[in-house]
């Protein structure tokens, strides 16, 4: 497998405009070794999936801005988690590296290697071996986060500034959870950590000038990517966005609805929000 089987780099070369969008959990490409080695429906899989949340960022990306696009499904391997953070058990033999650090994530079978999903248990029949492992993360996970690394640094000596959009969707959130309207928009920052205040805020009023509910970090204030990625003391921010499924999908959360380009034009709005924000501050700060 090679690295255009993993992922899809769109208008990177020489990036017109200093957002880059990533999606790394709408990948829809199962490879057959993983199907032959499932012990539940493959309709199962589809709930570790950010259902479509490429077709988002379609308009954004015919307007020129700069995207990577995960092909890779998240049962193969998750973007967004650590190299370490893998689950020792589903793994043969006991010669995996003494850097292993999962998460409680991991523990709770949502690692580098999702192991099991509520209702449904166990996905897989029998374990990796630790050439699969190294395998997934050489052959998808590090090139895709040196892609990523790449562009913003690009991006940054360009325009001064460099930002990070990086597209998820989530189930609709009960309002028990949410104890008030739920959101429909979900905004991560690592609670500041991975991007300046102004950015969150910029998609926090364009969500609102849709009509949208937001949220700030909570119930996702953003994980791996954002964590790797963002360093705004270096002029590198990194936000998350989640998006409601049920804006978008029908009533099983498997197919889109027309309403799908609606928020894809919420979505393109964002960027260009970001885009102008990013190029009217740095030169500001150039400035002074």
């Amino acid at each position: 497998m090679d690295n255009a089987a993993a992922f899809t780099l769109y208008n990177c070369d020489l990036p017109a405009m200093p957002v880059l969008l990533s999606v790394p959990h709408a990948g829809r490409d199962y490879p057959p070794e993983l199907l032959a080695n499932l012990r539940v429906s493959p309709a199962e899989l589809l709930r570790l999936e950010d259902r479509y949340a490429d077709r988002l960022i379609q308009p954004a990306v015919t307007a020129g801005y700069p995207a990577i696009v995960a092909h890779r499904a998240r049962a193969w391997v998750d973007l967004n988690r650590a190299q370490t953070d893998i689950d020792v058990g589903m793994v043969a033999g006991s010669d995996m590296p003494l850097n292993i650090a999962p998460s409680n994530k991991a523990r709770g079978g949502l690692g580098l290697f999702p192991r099991r999903l509520q209702a449904c248990g166990e996905l897989w029949r029998r374990p990796m071996q630790q050439a699969d492992v190294t395998q997934r993360i050489q052959q998808v996970h590090q090139p895709y986060h040196w892609s990523v690394s790449d562009i913003l640094l690009a991006m940054r000596a360009r325009f001064g500034v460099a930002i990070l959009l990086d597209v998820h969707s989530m189930p609709p959130i009960p309002a028990d959870i949410a104890q008030d309207e739920p959101p429909h928009i979900v905004i991560g920052d690592r609670f500041g950590r991975s991007a300046a205040n102004v950015y969150a805020e910029i998609v926090a009023g364009r969500a609102q000038a849709h009509g949208l509910k937001a949220a700030l970090n909570t119930p996702y204030s953003g994980d791996y990517i954002l964590q790797t990625h963002g360093d705004p003391a270096r002029g590198i921010h990194a936000l998350q966005l989640e998006v409601d499924r049920s804006l978008y999908l029908d009533s099983d959360l498997r197919e889109p609805i027309t309403a799908l380009q609606s928020v894809a034009g919420f979505v393109l709005a964002v960027v260009s929000d970001l885009a102008d924000q990013a190029i009217s501050g740095s030169f500001a700060e150039a400035a002074e």
